[in-house]
């Protein structure tokens, strides 16, 4: 016996699935969601789907992700992949998720280090120019605290770019490269800037569009919403994460990145194990 159920409530989206003796439930948090394409292109099983938004006046809507409640298998692929930390999977009420407990999914690197003694006297640029407000500056009695909130950052580096004494530093999870062709744009299109959630899209002084790979996540919210095909060109080309050898995670990765992308991962994993390999043998030698 199995009980399925879908709700909207608060901003967020819960399915869940009631079962004698587990309850699983996926909460999509819809203010962090960005609906970008990451977790639709991941799931094994089809169940999330990026249903197109109407359009306000003048102001461009990105789609809607929803979620199947009849084919979610609540594993929690679609919250490893996501770059904003908007998917929960909760098991009999604990929060886990089950592909990265069994060791088949590895979740993503990110690495933000803060040294607050190179922080200048009354300086907020770090938390000013966060597009995610996720940077908390506070300063009391002569003593800094810079708090990001490590788990919602998307690792877009713009607070370490825009940081005038380098204390805080950013490395992407995701790896690529972005494209915007502005003679391919449609006249007076701006959807790509309007959806962008971490300003990688900017205009320049004549007008046109162009792409700030530097701050670029690589999530594809914009092409979702780029009304000419190739117009705009992602590529994902690697993914920062703890180590893992599993082929699930390989065939997950080839969906987000590319072959190449599996390709330079896999020439990694035997790079590594051929120097584990050899680092075991010397071992052995020196024993002996």
């Amino acid at each position: 016996m199995v009980k399925r159920y879908k709700k909207e409530a608060d901003g967020k989206l819960e399915i869940g699935q009631v079962l004698y003796t587990k309850k699983f439930k996926l909460t999509l948090d819809r203010d962090l969601c960005k609906s970008c394409e990451l977790c639709k292109l991941i799931c094994p099983r089809d169940a999330i789907e990026l249903v197109p938004n109407e359009c306000e006046e003048s102001k461009t809507l990105a789609p809607i992700v929803d979620i199947d409640e009849n084919k979610c298998d609540y594993h929690g692929i679609c919250a490893v992949i996501c770059p904003f930390s908007a998917i929960r999977i909760s098991i009999n009420g604990n929060e886990e998720l089950p592909t990265v407990k069994m060791n088949v999914f590895p979740t993503l690197t990110r690495d933000i280090e803060v040294d607050t003694s190179l922080c200048e006297k009354g300086c907020k640029i770090c938390q000013e120019v966060c597009p995610l407000n996720i940077v908390t500056v506070t300063e009391k009695k002569g003593e800094k605290t810079v708090e990001v909130d490590k788990e919602l950052c998307a690792a877009c580096r713009i607070c370490w770019m825009e940081c005038p004494t380098d204390a805080i530093e950013v490395r992407k999870f995701i790896e690529g490269n972005i494209q915007i062709n502005s003679e391919l744009c449609p006249k007076g299109c701006r959807n790509c800037l309007e959806v962008c959630p971490v300003d990688a899209v900017g205009v320049n002084d004549d007008g046109k569009l162009y792409a700030k790979d530097m701050y670029c996540i690589y999530c594809g919210a914009c092409r979702l919403v780029c009304p000419e095909e190739n117009a705009l060109f992602i590529e994902r080309t690697a993914i920062l994460h703890s180590p893992i050898d599993s082929g699930a995670w390989h065939r997950g990765l080839e969906k987000v990145t590319s072959t190449r992308g599996l390709k330079r991962e896999l020439s990694a994993e035997g790079t590594d194990k051929v120097r584990n390999a050899i680092k075991k043998l010397s071992l052995a030698e020196v024993k002996e």
